[in-house]
């Protein structure tokens, strides 16, 4: 007597499991990238201006808060610092133009000094950065 066995079917591959999966991989990382843009800046909150205009990737940025706390390129710094570390980075390239990224309630002394302390380490070009106001259309 012959006993019939069962046809065998040839393993096959499932994609949509497999793409699931990559969606939700792909889908984790942008969220964790975008979370990470933003945790990495300086809060500051910028003055408006009529006319505005974007900051340069070349350019210095020099950060002053409303508490009086001074950054350069996101790092603390001290004002009595500030001259020498700007002469070192000005030393390479002195046509370097330095953006002032100050809060809109900083102090005007405070503000002051920061451009003192760039002119003292030779820069030539320096910026205040601000926002443009929005304009309404009619």
């Amino acid at each position: 007597m012959r006993i019939p066995r069962p046809h065998r079917r040839k393993p096959r591959i499932e994609l949509v499991p497999m793409i699931d999966t990559m969606f939700f991989i792909v889908v984790f990382f942008v969220v964790a990238s975008v979370s990470m843009v933003h945790q990495r800046g300086i809060r500051v909150d910028l003055p408006r201006a009529s006319v505005g205009v974007r900051p340069e990737a070349a350019r210095v940025t020099v950060t002053v808060q409303e508490d009086g706390s001074v950054f350069l390129a996101k790092e603390p710094i001290a004002i009595d610092a500030l001259a020498p570390r700007l002469a070192q980075l000005l030393a390479s390239d002195p046509d370097r133009p330095i953006l002032i990224n100050a809060d809109r309630r900083a102090r005007h002394g405070d503000v002051v000094a920061v451009m003192d302390a760039a002119r003292r380490a030779g820069a030539r070009s320096l910026s205040i950065a601000a926002r443009p106001e929005r304009t309404e259309a009619p």
